[in-house]
């Protein structure tokens, strides 16, 4: 997907970035909503994660599989 090393661990610095602002809206919408509307935004933000995991950083992970983070497991990667 990306053949260049240092492009692809910028990328998958900002993928990973972007899983964490998720995981940072998903405790935002739990201290403020009722838990129906969590239960739905937890399903639409796991929509994206996986989008983002599988689209994106699976294709990097297996081109550079040194850029997978410590103690992260990618199933075909690192098992």
């Amino acid at each position: 997907m990306i053949h260049d090393r240092t492009l692809a661990l910028e990328v998958s610095e900002r993928m990973l970035a972007i899983n964490g602002a998720l995981d940072d809206a998903v405790s935002l919408v739990q201290t403020r909503c009722s838990a129906d509307e969590l239960e739905k935004f937890k399903i639409a933000v796991g929509e994206v994660m996986y989008t983002v995991f599988e689209k994106a950083l699976i294709p990097i992970y297996k081109e550079h599989p040194d850029l997978v983070p410590e103690g992260q497991r990618v199933s075909g990667i690192t098992d």
